[in-house]
């Protein structure tokens, strides 16, 4: 059966490919491919191993964990679409949730809100491309003024779920019975 399965995906994907190399630009392309194409890096064990890999934030504060995560998450869409990169780290999140006894919707709609703080780089998102293209603004001077802003916004966002998220959500510091039982990358 899974031999099946991934033989329908991957002539998923190829049709997607091929369908958007004959008739969409290349970046349409190529962030097809990116978002389509997530799927077997979340069932190959890749979150249960960065999940493990997050476990020297163990005996942080959940405040302290969400501002790496926020961070991390924010470079991270700096150069992957907004999309791809939480279609990514949902199950990564919910893993290193599950390691470190945290309610995974904390980290994760942190992660999810994160995602969107894309402000550096051209390449970030469609609008900061367009402005790019004017050429009258370098990107050493998106870098200093998206540093500064993504910087802010990773404060907001995480102070932002630390107060009105988890108060309006009800989310406790504690690992929910819910969790306890669901695999992050299958969903039961």
């Amino acid at each position: 059966k899974q031999w099946y399965q991934r033989r329908v995906r991957g002539f998923f994907n190829a049709c997607i490919t091929k369908l958007c190399l004959a008739h969409c630009s290349c970046t349409a392309s190529l962030l097809s491919w990116t978002t389509t194409s997530l799927t077997p890096c979340m069932t190959s064990g890749l979150s249960a191993w960065l999940g493990d890999s997050f476990m020297f934030l163990e005996n942080q504060k959940p405040f302290v964990i969400a501002l790496v995560i926020s961070a991390l998450v924010a470079c991270l869409t700096e150069v992957a679409s907004n999309t791809a990169s939480t279609t990514l780290l949902m199950p990564i999140l919910a893993s290193i949730s599950r390691k470190l006894q945290l309610n995974p919707l904390y980290l994760m709609i942190t992660g999810t809100i994160s995602a969107s703080l894309a402000f550096c780089l051209p390449s970030a998102t469609g609008p900061n491309a367009l402005v790019f293209s004017f050429k009258e603004i370098k990107v050493i001077d998106m870098l200093r003024t998206g540093v500064f802003m993504n910087g802010l916004s990773v404060l907001v966002v995480v102070i932002g779920m630390s107060t009105w998220g988890s108060s309006i959500l009800g989310l406790t510091d504690e690992f929910p019975d819910w969790a306890k039982n669901v695999d992050p990358v299958i969903g039961s």
